[in-house]
């Protein structure tokens, strides 16, 4: 081989190309991060303006509340700030906050326990093969759905001591031999207005405990019969964790709901007789428009709002350490 057909056959191999480095790990334009920033305008485009709505609906008065109840509300149109002396004369007396404090304690907890014992017991009953159980599930959302007004006025109507349904239909029973005062006796009117509240509160509890029922999977029973587990032995150990999270989650909000309760209290007995029904939150009503104590009944709303935080604060941290084990 001539050197010129070296020379030929050595131009015309490729030449090797060398390996490069290793490319500098740079955050590439319109990756994953820019695809989160969009996703974050998109939703903030979205769900701003309900946002903002909701910002100005509940946490302006929130707010304007709290302030309130460190200011002179005396001068409405001043509104300045007078530190803790709104609080200082609701404690100096105590008679207009401790016995509708222990009031809304005995309504609130009472409600409460009896509304989660019987909306328990539904939600296994219709959780059963029961004949006509869907008859049941929407008869039983009757209650709830009624506005509280209506159902107060309803109550007052069965528990009126002269022509009530309740006293005639004893009377004609032959239980009592004349009618009975149930909302004018100061012991029988704070069971009459828990009842009342359980009425009206029971099947959202129900409803919300039958779901989460329903959400147990069906291998679980079939497993523990298969073991020869009793009903007690299933209610304990599947049922009850089954439903557990959302028991503590429906016992919250219908204590919540009775802790600032009004609409039922204030048509059924306002208060009375002789306070046996006075809580909290008709105590704020009648401090501020009947007694025109501003400040003091601007405080004790603030005193509520804050009691109702920590109660739901540490019930809500009881939920997730219980989800969690």
């Amino acid at each position: 081989m001539t050197r010129m057909d070296s020379t030929t056959v050595a131009a015309s191999r490729p030449t090797p190309v060398e390996p490069e480095g290793p490319r500098p790990r740079g955050k590439r334009p319109g990756g994953r991060d820019g695809a989160r920033r969009r996703a974050l305008k998109d939703r903030m485009i979205f769900f701003g303006p309900l946002l903002a709505v909701l910002v100005g609906l509940l946490g302006f008065p929130i707010v304007f509340a709290l302030y309130a109840s460190f200011a002179d509300v005396d001068d409405m149109f001043s509104m300045a700030f007078a530190g803790l002396r709104n609080y200082e004369s609701l404690l100096s007396q105590p008679e207009t906050l401790v016995r509708p404090f222990l009031n809304t304690m005995r309504f609130a907890l009472a409600s409460v326990a009896i509304s989660l014992t019987i909306g328990f017991a539904a939600a296994l009953l219709l959780n059963s093969r029961l004949r006509g159980r869907r008859v049941f599930r929407s008869a039983l959302m009757f209650p709830w759905v009624i506005p509280t007004v209506l159902t107060a006025l309803m109550w007052r109507w069965v528990m009126d001591s002269n022509a009530g349904a309740f006293n005639g239909l004893l009377l004609q029973l032959g239980l009592i031999d004349e009618p009975v005062s149930w909302l004018g006796d100061p012991n029988l009117a704070p069971w009459i207005i828990i009842l009342a509240q359980v009425w009206r509160g029971f099947p959202f509890i129900t409803v919300m405990l039958l779901a989460a029922l329903q959400a147990i999977p069906e291998e679980l029973h079939e497993a523990a019969a298969v073991d020869g587990a009793g009903w007690l032995r299933r209610l304990r150990s599947i049922i009850w964790p089954g439903v557990r999270p959302i028991f503590i989650l429906v016992g919250t909000l219908e204590g919540l709901y009775a802790f600032r309760e009004f609409a039922m209290i204030d048509v059924l007995t306002g208060g009375g007789p002789a306070g046996a029904t006075e809580v909290l939150a008709t105590q704020v009503y009648r401090l501020f428009f009947q007694y025109q104590r501003f400040g003091d009944a601007m405080a004790l709303a603030a005193l509520m709002f804050v009691l109702a935080l920590v109660a739901t604060v540490l019930l809500m941290r009881l939920s997730a350490r219980d989800e969690e084990d």
